[in-house]
């Protein structure tokens, strides 16, 4: 199944989700010379300075030189209905990528589980749409794709770096990230490995 010349869009409720979730995914596609694309929806400003957090989501997706596209949707107080929904269906019919990563509803992050059913809507003429897995995704997370980032690792753990205004938050070390990633790994019986773990939402081929 190949990952080349595609276009993908990576959408994060926050500055630091994509980067957590999916990054290391994002720098396979990049190598593959696929078109990547990262869709921020706020600018993060519950969690610290606004201003702070979009100048390290800029420096986090200079890092693969892809093209990043920024909302203002209000911090924890995002809507699964209409607003939300334009937003997004804006960028899909701007981009037109041919494959989507979502946040998971299966979430404690109202952020998080909101933009996963406004994405139900915005996304559904989209042919493959994967749900990535961020550090407030509940034990509902049933992954059924996993790719490989070992090659990757270290590029993730720098893009992670480079939130620093977060780094109070223990999920931001950088073992945890890797742990995570080795974990995945473990999932599916591979070892010396690190991955990225996606529930598919949809392939049409």
């Amino acid at each position: 199944m190949s990952k080349k010349h595609k276009t993908v869009l990576a959408i994060g409720p926050h500055p630091d989700d994509i980067e957590l979730g999916c990054f290391g995914t994002m720098c396979k596609y990049t190598q593959e010379w696929s078109n990547v694309h990262f869709l921020i929806l706020s600018k993060g400003e519950g969690g610290t300075d606004e201003w702070d957090r979009i100048e390290e989501a800029k420096k986090s997706a200079a890092l693969l030189q892809c093209k990043l596209h920024l909302e203002d949707l209000p911090d924890r107080y995002m809507t699964e209905w209409q607003e939300t929904i334009s937003v997004i269906e804006k960028h899909i019919k701007k981009i037109k990528p041919d494959i989507v990563f979502i946040p998971s509803g299966n979430d404690v992050h109202q952020d998080h589980r909101a933009i996963y059913n406004a994405c139900l809507v915005a996304v559904r003429l989209v042919d493959e749409v994967y749900i990535y897995q961020a550090p407030s995704t509940t034990m509902g997370f049933q992954p059924t794709m996993y790719f490989d980032i070992t090659d990757f690792i270290k590029t993730k753990t720098k893009a992670v770096r480079i939130h620093s205004t977060q780094w109070g938050k223990v999920y931001m070390a950088e073992r945890a990230v890797e742990w995570l990633a080795e974990y995945r790994a473990f999932d599916i019986f591979r070892n010396d490995r690190y991955m990225e773990a996606f529930e598919v939402l949809r392939i049409v081929k």
